[in-house]
């Protein structure tokens, strides 16, 4: 019997990009190692990088896999996993696995498309490995937890699986790809993702964590996380690290111990990111941020949602807005980047909950010409407190695989029936203008890999700046152009 294995990462979308955002598939590749380790022949088909995936994916089904395996979150991805999982019906008879975001938050639903056999719930390391096994025949299906699965149309549920202990996982097997083919630059460098832990034990409404991960966190042993990093630093010859955490300092402690970990390894690398959010910066001191910067730090994402008082507290996520400012001020001359993250498009938001998150915007990058800022849309996501929420104010929930597919943040700021027609041309051009209104704005990161960008850029701010203030919608005859040549939207 074959011993092969075939697993897909399906397109995001399509467009042109001022640079492309292509990085490894973590979570595909973390479900691809316990695999390969177990003897078993992983092939991996990137559709986001591989122009002939369809012969691909034609070559690899005639070697008979024992299955095929995509991964999939919701919104516009779906519609390529779709489209892959018909195709592997159309050519052969091996069972579809679906794991991911989406098919861990509705894996009933996703399964009652006829194109998928098995859905994996939550974390899919040990689940993979023990249903490649099932279908080799050296385990019955039914005695795999964390899968749902369909027996004579039937839908059926197994037992759960408990969370993973992240210290007793093995090194992820980065050879699985060819990292030549993941070459997004940063700050000068080439970087790669990693990460450190999973969940957030926050209680945000709208995120999916607080479903996907039963809001709780989890974390690596800081010795552990400084060993897998020289480790792949050294084997790899990386330049540069994205670490993928939803919130690095959690555990401030551990967090101070990872850097200093790298700072005497010497490994000399840029990390490129790392993501906290607005509450965790006030724990930061002087001594943190040297610490940063000296372990390579040049970026910090931070999560501050809303200025509104009365948008915070529909996120249950309070925020003291003096201290965003001060923490803000004190990085004024560091090497450290600071990016804030607003979020817009939510239900019952008035155009004064945004001019008060704009108001703050604009004073952050006013007293730190260094700072960017973006703002991301909402979108509602299945199991979410405030998707409940949405589905007062209008939202229809989706009835099957195919009719999530427009819940791509973007398209949204059309389609949202929790928002006005003026909120959603607001929300369009916020999104677009937002790139553009800081004096470094988000494009710094890759000002010296596309220079037309950088200056396109500069010329544009002005215009973006006046739009954002006045939040002035009207006419954007520049947006239309840039959605018309498939650069936005």
């Amino acid at each position: 019997m074959s011993k092969r294995v075939l697993l897909i990462f399906p397109h995001f979308l399509k467009g042109r990009r001022v640079q492309p955002k292509v990085e490894i598939p973590l979570g595909l590749l973390c479900v691809a190692t316990p695999v390969s380790l177990a003897d078993y022949t992983v092939k991996i088909i990137d559709q986001r990088i591989e122009s002939d995936w369809h012969s691909l994916l034609i070559k690899e089904l005639s070697l008979n896999p024992l299955c095929v395996g995509l991964s999939t979150m919701t919104g516009q991805q779906l519609h390529f996993a779709l489209e892959i999982s018909r195709l592997v019906k159309k050519y052969s008879e091996t069972p579809v696995v679906w794991g991911g975001i989406h098919p861990s938050l509705l894996p009933d639903q996703t399964l009652h498309n006829e194109n998928i056999d098995v859905v994996v719930q939550g974390e899919g390391e040990e689940t993979f490995l023990e249903l490649v096994e099932a279908f080799e025949g050296t385990r019955p299906l039914p005695s795999v937890k964390g899968i749902w699965f369909k027996e004579e149309g039937i839908v059926k549920q197994t037992e759960c699986r408990p969370f993973l202990d992240l210290n007793q996982q093995a090194p992820l097997v980065y050879d699985l790809f060819d990292l030549s083919k993941y070459n997004r630059v940063l700050f000068d460098v080439q970087h790669q993702p990693f990460f450190t832990s999973r969940g957030c034990p926050r209680q945000c409404t709208f995120c999916f964590n607080t479903a996907l991960n039963q809001k709780k966190w989890r974390a690596m042993d800081p010795d552990l996380v400084v060993e897998r990093v020289k480790d792949f630093v050294e084997k790899y010859n990386v330049q540069g690290l994205r670490f993928n955490d939803s919130n690095f300092f959690i555990d401030l402690e551990r967090g101070r111990r990872i850097l200093k970990g790298i700072i005497e390894a010497n490994l000399g690398i840029v990390i490129s990111k790392l993501n906290t959010d607005a509450n965790t910066l006030f724990m930061l001191t002087k001594d943190d941020l040297a610490l940063l910067t000296q372990a390579g730090c040049r970026r910090l994402s931070v999560a501050v949602e809303s200025a509104s008082k009365k948008i915070q507290a529909l996120f249950k996520k309070p925020v003291a807005v003096d201290q965003v400012l001060k923490f803000n001020r004190s990085l004024k001359q560091s090497a450290i980047v600071p990016n804030y993250v607003f979020m817009m498009g939510v239900p019952t938001e008035t155009k004064d909950d945004l001019m008060e998150s704009i108001s703050l915007a604009f004073r952050l990058i006013d007293e730190n010409p260094e700072a960017g800022i973006s703002w991301n849309i909402y979108t509602p996501y299945p199991g979410t407190e405030l998707f409940n929420i949405t589905v007062k104010h209008g939202l229809t929930i989706p009835q099957g695989v195919e009719e999530w597919i427009p819940f791509h943040y973007r398209n949204l700021t059309q389609n949202g029936p929790w928002l006005s027609k003026e909120m959603r041309k607001i929300t369009r051009m916020l999104d677009f203008c937002s790139f553009f209104i800081g004096q470094k704005s988000l494009i710094r990161p890759i000002e010296k890999t596309n220079r037309l960008a950088m200056l396109l850029g500069k010329l544009y701010s002005p215009v973006a700046r006046k739009r954002v203030k006045n939040l002035w919608y009207q006419f954007p005859l520049e947006i239309n152009l840039a959605r018309i040549f498939r650069l936005y939207g």
